[in-house]
């Protein structure tokens, strides 16, 4: 391990280790805070669900002098949980909604399914970047950056559309909490397949990322999606439980236009993986 890689690592540990011991002491309740089962046991479970995703890419679909290597398999999973709480930090600055204050504090259900969603989105992103050969941990840094990027702007224009985040943490809207929390994942296994790829250069890297355009209509279809909610909460006094339906149909709509665009743009083998090692 070179000593960039030294200090990405332990930095990586630091912070990750800190957001992780964070995380998980805030779910227990406190005082006048009583969580809700539902919200301890999901955000209980995401950082777990987030590890097996992780190890799953980089024994299987990292580059090959990684997916063997229990070393660097340890030094991009604590990269990716370091990633992801990150990232986390930046969702509550760029689209204002908090896991501690809306989700835990005030045990929003809404904005638990919108923080869900984004979490997953984040560790999609960082889990493609990590699919292919590369020279470095730079090369998954500035391959997820480009995803991450994209993410927040598409993200922050389907809000100035809609006012889909404050309608989920001060109106409580379930419903649109699951439409915005299922595109924020759908828009992430996009951005995540964009990211994905063998390493050639940086030029190269942001000329292969435009395999990510299905997220234009995705996000062309949310922005539409929740105008037609929005005027016809306008029509009603309240939120109306046929919305379930829907807001489920438009949910499983992102995420088969997403696994369709992956499917549509599959990655191929690198030929070294088709190298046997010496004794192998």
């Amino acid at each position: 391990m070179s000593f960039d890689e030294l200090l990405v690592f332990i930095s990586s540990c630091i912070y990750s280790g800190y957001s992780m011991i964070r995380w998980y002491n805030k779910l227990p309740s406190y005082g006048p805070v009583k969580r809700d089962k539902a919200v301890k046991l999901v955000l209980g479970l995401l950082p777990v669900i987030s590890f097996f995703i992780i190890v799953y890419t980089l024994r299987v679909l990292a580059s090959f002098d990684v997916v063997n290597d229990f070393v660097y398999i340890l030094f991009y999973i604590v990269l990716g949980y370091a990633w992801v709480f990150l990232g986390m930090r930046w969702t509550f600055r760029f689209f204002d909604i908090s896991w501690i204050d809306d989700v835990l504090h005030l045990n929003n259900k809404a904005a638990l399914i919108t923080v869900a969603g984004a979490f997953l989105g984040l560790v999609a992103i960082y889990s493609g970047a990590n699919i292919g050969d590369g020279p470095g941990w730079w090369c998954v840094i500035f391959a997820g950056g480009l995803g991450l990027v994209s993410w927040f702007l598409l993200g922050r224009l389907v809000n100035s559309f809609a006012q889909v985040f404050e309608r989920i943490t001060v109106d409580r809207d379930i419903y649109c909490g699951i439409r915005t929390g299922a595109y924020l994942l759908a828009s992430g296994i996009i951005l995540a397949r964009a990211s994905a790829g063998d390493w050639t250069s940086f030029s190269q890297t942001i000329a292969e990322f435009l395999v990510g355009w299905p997220v234009l209509p995705l996000t062309a279809m949310a922005v539409v999606v929740e105008r037609y909610y929005v005027r016809r909460a306008k029509t009603s006094e309240s939120l109306n439980d046929t919305y379930l339906f829907g807001s489920l149909y438009w949910a499983a709509a992102y995420i088969a236009v997403a696994a369709v665009s992956v499917l549509i743009f599959p990655l191929a083998e690198n030929p070294m993986y088709d190298i046997a090692p010496p004794g192998y």
